[in-house]
């Protein structure tokens, strides 16, 4: 029997980015927009298919995942480190360049950084082709949904996305959860939107609260995917 098709979704939370001591400006500021706004998008989808138990089930899980990654070495982490102080360094000084971050960057920060403490064991970043993949084991407890408590949004997202004039465009090319791959309908232009909207929303919300972090986007002209890498481009003041 076909699938019936999901009633259109409850308004999402509002995701706010909380600011955090000790946290650096790139971590909170690149990576962590990014899972902020997965987990919107995870309580878009645990609302479309929220009177279908089965498929809450199917998509989400009891408990988490321990999201491995390859230990860094030590001359790996030095390199991430000295990528990201380049970046803070630009920044601070005003001054426009572009640097490059690869996904080993990203996870030798992931795995050993203090200011990424709160995601490790729970992403992983891969890019290629212009494509960034990130595996994710968040919970769902914010979420005002009874069938998603205790529930945790186990899964992979692939997509690419730019980074100007102040907002994300993301563009989805897959997701997963669980075992199961959403169907195209959730990768529609609706959803994408939406989640395009959700993103930018948390993100402006964001820095209206972090003055740390409201100076250092101010001071990002572009950041986009390339190739294997991240690559952010800053502006002088």
């Amino acid at each position: 029997m076909p699938t019936p098709p999901p009633p259109a979704p409850r308004p999402p939370p509002q995701v706010v980015i909380l600011p955090q001591q000790g946290i650096g400006c790139f971590a909170k500021g690149c990576l962590a927009v990014l899972i902020v706004g997965f987990l919107f998008f995870a309580a878009l989808i645990g609302g479309a298919w929220y009177f279908y138990n089965s498929t809450v089930a199917n998509l989400t899980s009891s408990a988490p995942l321990d999201v491995q990654i390859e230990e860094p070495s030590a001359a790996q982490l030095q390199a991430a480190e000295s990528t990201r102080a380049r970046l803070d360094e630009a920044v601070a000084r005003n001054a426009e360049t572009t640097v490059e971050f690869t996904s080993a960057d990203l996870n030798a920060l992931l795995a050993r950084d203090e200011d990424f403490r709160e995601f490790r064991g729970r992403a992983r970043v891969d890019i290629a082709d212009s494509m960034m993949t990130i595996a994710l084991s968040v919970p769902l407890d914010s979420f005002p949904m009874r069938k998603l408590r205790k529930r945790w949004f186990n899964g992979t997202a692939r997509f690419g996305f730019t980074y100007s004039s102040g907002e994300f465009e993301v563009d989805l090319d897959s997701l997963e959860a669980g075992q199961h791959r959403l169907p195209r309908q959730f990768l529609s232009s609706y959803f994408v939107d939406a989640f395009n909207d959700g993103l930018n929303e948390a993100f402006e919300e964001g820095l209206r609260i972090g003055d740390r972090d409201r100076e250092f986007w101010s001071r990002v002209k572009t950041m986009t995917l390339q190739g294997d890498k991240l690559v952010v481009t800053t502006k002088a003041k």
